[in-house]
């Protein structure tokens, strides 16, 4: 069964209020989500339809119906349909349009990007185009042609330690750190008497 009444109070923050129910002495509690449109904020004094229910061992209102809000009706003629149509085509452009937009701005992005990186590798080169040429030590190593004469850099740096005076001579030209030339004339184990 129905009862009637008027909205008494309503906190909007809390989304809760009171309704003076007729012939009631107590106000009844009531939610907004007991509303059938929660988009329109309810206002003290309008007036209510709604069954009395109890919830968690107290009263209630449930399944309000506002009497003072009028649901519009709908009704279309061939020329409300027309406008429609016009308008729904005209916001379609509006958004094909701004997808066109976020995507010129996208492809104009990259290509920014790109010519950007192209000046950046063009500045490099040039950098180094700069640059004064840096002097290169090359070396140049001579191979040693062991096959003709069979010796061959073995770590023997002594002349006790050489089969014959040619022999000495191939380690002090071609070895490193030999210690056959006491006095540097390129003529080796001068104090041995065995050659």
């Amino acid at each position: 069964m129905f009862a009637e009444g008027t909205i008494k109070s309503y906190n909007t923050e809390r989304g809760f209020g009171f309704i003076d129910v007729n012939g009631e002495k107590r106000d009844l509690f009531f939610h907004i989500k007991d509303f059938p449109n929660k988009n329109i904020e309810p206002k003290i004094g309008e007036n209510l339809k709604f069954r009395i229910v109890e919830d968690k061992g107290k009263l209630k209102a449930d399944n309000i119906v506002r009497l003072d809000v009028k649901i519009e009706s709908v009704s279309h003629t061939p020329l409300s349909r027309a406008k429609e149509k016009s308008n729904y085509r005209h916001r379609q452009s509006k958004n094909d349009k701004q997808e066109g937009g976020f995507l010129t701005t996208i492809i104009g992005l990259v290509i920014i990007g790109v010519l950007i990186y192209m000046a950046y590798g063009k500045y490099q080169r040039w950098q180094l185009s700069q640059q004064a040429p840096s002097t290169v030590q090359t070396v140049v190593e001579q191979s040693v042609n062991s096959s003709l004469n069979s010796y061959h850099c073995d770590g023997r740096i002594h002349c006790s330690q050489m089969n014959s005076r040619d022999e000495a001579r191939w380690f002090v030209r071609n070895c490193p750190g030999t210690q056959m030339d006491g006095n540097n004339d390129g003529e080796p184990c001068e104090n041995d008497s065995r050659w």
